[in-house]
């Protein structure tokens, strides 16, 4: 837990529009081989002339499954990475950075901590001045910086700190894209839908808050989520279609750092997987 004061959220403005998240109590939580065929030889069947031409055909006719020719000597040991071989980006790398922010507002400065800290090494443990300099540069107000910080603000914050990103929209597959290539992502969505499951009691369909995509994991069917809005939020599970409904919101808004690191790019390619067979020899 990261001191980065009271409980709360975030207010944000997108380019045409101005949001605010609210502070949620509730969090979401999405859970013996037989040997050769034939029999053998006796003393009397072994010739010393060589097999017929018709014989030599019928051996090479049925190619051998195993590289000794024995199915008993052969033993496949398959690298099976099936519980990873869906999974688009690294999330577990975001578990090293994460920040509970605490106060309304602070989602911003919260997830630019995250991303100077994964990109630069910064050895950030209170994105607090990270505040500071959101007000300093006129990016949060003054008065009240509980207010939050538009998207074009987050951008302006990150590029402030060695770390330049775009601001772009698109589908769960340029997502996944971005995701395999190593890129840090932060997506806008409206807060309630990701923090209530079930339904807001009034929707409102308004993106009020900022969060890091660690990962989507098709296999399983869950968007794995860095977010400093609960305390339980560091590799928050939700299911992929309650994300994508609570990105809607936005109009699919994703804020991408413009280089990759090699850290987020998936530990397995997306559905790969190795087998090595291993022959034993008497």
């Amino acid at each position: 837990m990261h001191d980065f004061d009271d409980a709360g959220m975030y207010t944000f403005e997108t380019t045409d529009h101005v949001i605010s998240d609210h502070y949620a109590d509730d969090t979401a939580h999405v859970d013996d081989v037989s040997s050769q065929v034939g029999p053998q030889p006796t003393p009397d069947d072994v010739s010393t002339e060589s097999s017929s031409p018709t014989d030599e055909l019928d051996a090479q006719s049925e190619p051998d499954a195993h590289p000794t020719g024995n199915p008993a000597l052969d033993i496949d040991l398959t690298d099976d990475t099936s519980e990873n071989s869906a999974v688009h980006g690294n999330p577990v790398e975001w578990t090293i950075n994460w920040f509970y922010q605490q106060v309304d507002g602070y989602c911003g400065p919260a997830v630019v901590g995250q991303l100077v800290a994964e990109y630069t090494g910064a050895n950030i443990t209170d994105p607090q001045h990270l505040v500071d300099r959101a007000v300093e540069l006129g990016l949060m107000s003054a008065d009240d910086p509980t207010g939050g910080m538009t998207l074009p603000a987050i951008e302006r914050l990150l590029e402030d700190q060695g770390v330049p990103a775009t601001i772009s929209s698109g589908s769960l597959d340029d997502l996944r894209t971005q995701l395999d290539d190593g890129h840090a992502v932060i997506a806008m969505v409206d807060s309630g839908e990701i923090w209530q499951p079930g339904g807001e009691s009034v929707e409102d369909d308004t993106p009020d808050h900022v969060l890091v995509v660690a990962g989507i994991d098709d296999e399983r069917g869950v968007v794995i989520l860095s977010d400093p809005g609960v305390p339980n939020g560091s590799q928050l599970e939700v299911p992929i279609e309650q994300f994508e409904q609570a990105w809607a919101d936005s109009g699919h808004q994703m804020l991408v750092a413009d280089e990759p690191d090699a850290d987020l790019v998936p530990t397995a390619p997306p559905n790969s997987s190795r087998s090595t067979v291993i022959s034993l020899r008497s």
